[in-house]
Formats: C-alpha cells, structure tokens, sequence
C-alpha cells in the first residue's frame, strides 16, 4: 500500500491504444461467456424463466446497481473529506468506473489505483488525499469480500457441500488475503521496526530491476501513508466504511431482485453465500481481467447446490454481471478519453 506517485504520460497517455487493442477481445470474452454457460438442457426452462421475468423487479435491480455506484464514488469522496479536500459526486463515479475498465487491461488494480490517482490530482485534490483515496477503496473493498467469502465457506463447510479440491482452494484463497491484511497491519502499528524491513525490501527489488532508488523519496511516502492512516482513524472511519456498505450493500440488493425477477424468493443466507465466494475467485484469478468466466461459473455452481433450480440461476447470474461488470466496464471505455481530455484541457 505504498503511496507512489505515477506520471500522467506513463498511465493516461498510453490507455487510449491499450483499450482500443483490448476492447474487442473483452467484448468477445463477454459474449462466449454468456454463449457457453448456460447448459444446453436447460435452455427451454431458462427461456421459460425470461419469457415470465417481473420487470418491475429488474428495474429495481438496475436502480441498486446505479446506488451501488453511488456508494463507490461517495467512498471516494469521504476520504479526500478527511483532507478537506472535494470532488463532484457525478465525477468520483466517473472515475471508480473509468478506472475499474483500465485495471481490466492495464495492471489490474494497480493500474486502476494509478488511473484513480492521477485523475484525481488533476481535479487539483491534494497528492496525500488522493493516493489514499486511489488506494484505501481497494483495501477496503477486497476487505469486505473477505468477510462475505468467510461466511459462505464456514456455513458450506458444516453442511459439508464442498469437495476437497473446493475446499483446499478457498482455504488458500482465505490465508493469502488473510495474510496480505495482517502484513498491512504489522506495517501500520510497528512502523519502527517495519519501515526499515520495506525500505531494504524495496531497495534490493530496484537493484534487480536496475531502476533508481530513492530512499528519501521512499521515506517521505511512507511517512505520509502513516499519517493518512492515523488522520483516517481519529477523524473519519465511519463514512468510508458507509460507502464500502452502500456499495457492496446494494450490489447484494441487484442480485435480490434478478431473483424477484425471475420469480424465485431466495433466502438473505443462500443469497450472501453464492455472492461472496465466487467474488473472492475472481479477485484472485490475477491472469484473467475481472474474473471472467471463473464468477459466473462458480455462481451458478453454488446456487445449484444450494437449491436454486438451473434455470434460474443461469439467468440471473448472467443478468447480474451483465449490469454489474459489462455494461459499467464497456461504459469506462469511453470514460477515459473523457476523463483524459477533461483533465488535459
């Protein structure tokens, strides 16, 4: 979670060729994922399943999705707050969505966290503010599926629905995200002994890679990032934490009423289980953009066992990434040239 700062020639002046290189292939991406999931024998019942769809439920769920949205960018907001420091409302989602469809081809969320920055330092919000803004909604949000993904694996794990392969995957899913925040926070609160231990770290990482090091540089950053995490926990933990709830609490709601839709009344347990672990999946399948394939899969594969007939599931998952990740991700195309030339002009 170091604070670096990045150049604007080095990640906005070259998205423009990498989406227009990228943006076919995640549209075919897309496309063979909605084509090749569902079962063939269970097309009839799916079409039966569409052709009876509540409509006045789906459009409830595309309203929780926008909300949802809504929360990412206040998030945002409530963080450059702390340093008194603001941007529209309308322009914090902008940038979560412009972002999120950089990380897709660019780094993942090291480039969306580096598209986030620089967009936000040339709305002329202070350096401080927006590196923990740029990078604080990410810890957060990885944080929160942690903890929806953890209760989905301890119930499955008593009602014993899970193979060992499945299980033994979670489970070290779990400890590696368990362990990269128990790092973050031996870093925070034993900043004497830890900054030492980063600043060789890092200095033995430049030497391989034959890039400049500059230990003061580093120092200061670190001294920032510390002081930021002191300011967030004295002043304003709690709207960050409300913009985490809003968005990951109204994304949920989407998902309920695909459901409604599609005239199944799930239980809130059923509900959070199939959500949070197929989310964790596809924030750990670090080689394929956004999880692609591995989170519709995995949802539908869930829900089945967990009693949700086919027919539905197939449907309502490929509804609720089709709202939730395609249409925002391919909106964010176009976004950054946006952006870009707001921010140029």
């Amino acid at each position: 979670m170091l604070l670096i700062k990045f150049s604007k020639e080095q990640y906005l002046n070259k998205n423009s060729k990498k989406v227009l290189r990228s943006l076919l292939l995640l549209i075919f991406l897309g496309v063979g994922v909605q084509l090749l999931l569902p079962q063939l024998n269970s097309i009839q019942k799916s079409m039966y399943v569409l052709k009876n769809l509540k409509y006045w439920a789906l459009s409830l769920a595309f309203i929780c999705e926008f909300f949802s949205y809504v929360g990412s960018g206040y998030l945002i907001n409530s963080i450059l707050g702390l340093f008194k420091d603001r941007i529209s409302l309308w322009r914090s989602i902008l940038i979560v969505m412009a972002s999120a469809s950089i990380g897709m081809v660019a780094g993942g969320m090291f480039g969306s966290g580096a598209a986030s920055f620089q967009w936000l330092r040339n709305s002329k919000v202070k350096t401080q503010s927006a590196a923990l803004a740029s990078s604080l909604p990410l810890l957060m949000n990885n944080l929160a599926v942690l903890g929806i993904s953890l209760f989905g694996v301890i119930y499955l794990l008593f009602l014993h629905e899970l193979t060992k392969l499945q299980i033994i995957s979670f489970l070290i899913i779990l400890l590696i995200l368990l362990l990269v925040v128990f790092i973050i926070f031996l870093v925070l609160y034993k900043r004497e002994k830890s900054t030492p231990v980063i600043l060789k770290t890092v200095k033995k990482i430049y030497t391989i890679i034959k890039r400049p090091y500059n230990e003061k540089r580093l120092k200061g950053q670190l001294d920032e990032m510390y002081a930021a995490w002191d300011l967030l926990l004295s002043k304003g933990w709690k709207k960050p934490v409300l913009g985490v709830v809003m968005s990951y609490g109204f994304d949920i709601a989407a998902l309920f009423f695909l459901f409604v839709a599609g005239n199944k009344l799930i239980n809130p347990g059923v509900l959070l289980i199939g959500y949070g672990l197929p989310l964790l999946l596809g924030k750990a399948a670090f080689v394929i953009p956004g999880g692609v394939g591995i989170v519709e899969g995995t949802m539908v594969a869930l829900y089945d066992k967990l009693g949700v007939p086919d027919a539905v599931s197939v449907i309502v998952v490929l509804a609720y990434r089709l709202i939730s990740f395609w249409i925002p991700t391919i909106i964010g195309f176009p976004l950054t040239f946006y952006l870009n030339h707001k921010t140029e002009e």
